[in-house]
């Protein structure tokens, strides 16, 4: 699964990495949590690439009031890419509404005689998570936009601290991510899959980054185990 990661690269390199304008002018977020806004890049409705701010936590457009209150503690943040295409919270999403999540890098747990441990996961810069995003209404009767990253079962360089991980699309295939008929399905299964081996690194880092009180250039720092 993915359930923190961490966006740290400014405005402007993500606007160039994604090639979308970008007016808002974002902090570096070392422990990005579920349902909090995070950044995505999707398509307009002039077909054109934006950016736009979502609620990590994704709530179908058929949802109710009761729904938002059952799921309230636990927020759709991933959905699994072996059923994405099928799964009626999902389908409709997937088909229509897919999007990049930018990050540097995301963490995961593992756990140790002293307890769970978490790891920083990266690849040296910045990526795009996969993602599906919906327009919801809210509890109050206004709409969101809320998104979910897509996992997979896990590669070789995961594989060893948890048995999922989030699926990253290339630069090269932005585009087909982004814009592919919904009938391709061959091309999306060769894009949701688990990265090649000896693209993810990892390393130990503070227990801090447990909480999402807890934010700063440290919680991505190495430390000794």
């Amino acid at each position: 699964m993915c359930g923190r990661y961490h966006l740290n690269s400014t405005p402007s390199e993500v606007g160039n990495m994604f090639d979308v304008d970008i007016r808002d002018n974002f902090p570096p977020r070392y422990n990005v949590a579920p349902s909090q806004p995070i950044a995505s890049i999707r398509m307009s409705d002039a077909g054109k690439r934006e950016y736009a701010l979502m609620r990590w936590g994704f709530i179908p457009s058929w949802a109710k009031k009761d729904y938002h209150e059952r799921m309230g503690s636990k927020p759709l943040i991933n959905a699994r890419g072996e059923t994405v295409a099928e799964k009626p919270t999902f389908r409709s999403a997937f088909k229509r509404r897919r999007c990049l999540i930018p990050a540097d890098g995301f963490y995961e747990w593992k756990a140790g005689a002293d307890g769970k441990q978490p790891f920083r996961i990266s690849r040296g810069g910045l990526f795009g998570f996969a993602g599906i995003w919906e327009t919801a209404t809210d509890p109050d009767g206004g709409e969101i936009d809320t998104a979910a990253i897509i996992t997979i079962a896990a590669g070789q360089d995961v594989k060893g601290l948890h048995h999922r991980e989030p699926v990253v699309i290339e630069p090269e295939h932005f585009d087909d991510w982004l814009t592919a008929d919904e009938r391709d399905t061959e091309m999306f299964s060769d894009l949701i899959a688990p990265a090649a081996k000896g693209t993810w690194e990892h390393y130990p880092v503070t227990k801090k980054v447990g909480s999402p009180r807890n934010d700063g250039p440290d919680l991505i720092e190495e430390i000794s185990l």
